[in-house]
């Protein structure tokens, strides 16, 4: 599973930061990165749209394998 922390952590944002530019609370999102809640399908599809990259291998690549979710990925960013 991509980590949610990781990704904006490899933009060098701060989580005020990333939250303001997704356009999520910064509480949403600090409570996303530690896995203390579930994002609703919005939310979802905002960290999708920002991090360029699908909302399977963001918030559910448990459930598929590597290759699969970089296949998913190349998708989103075309």
């Amino acid at each position: 599973m991509v980590s949610l922390k990781t990704e904006r952590e490899a933009r060098n944002l701060t989580q005020k930061e990333a939250a303001k530019q997704i356009g999520v609370s910064y509480s949403t999102l600090t409570k996303l990165e530690s896995g203390y809640r579930g994002a609703s399908h919005n939310t979802m599809e905002k960290f999708s749209l920002f991090y360029h990259k699908s909302v399977d291998s963001l918030f559910f690549s448990s459930l598929n394998t590597e290759s699969e979710n970089a296949k998913t990925d190349e998708k989103v960013v075309q």
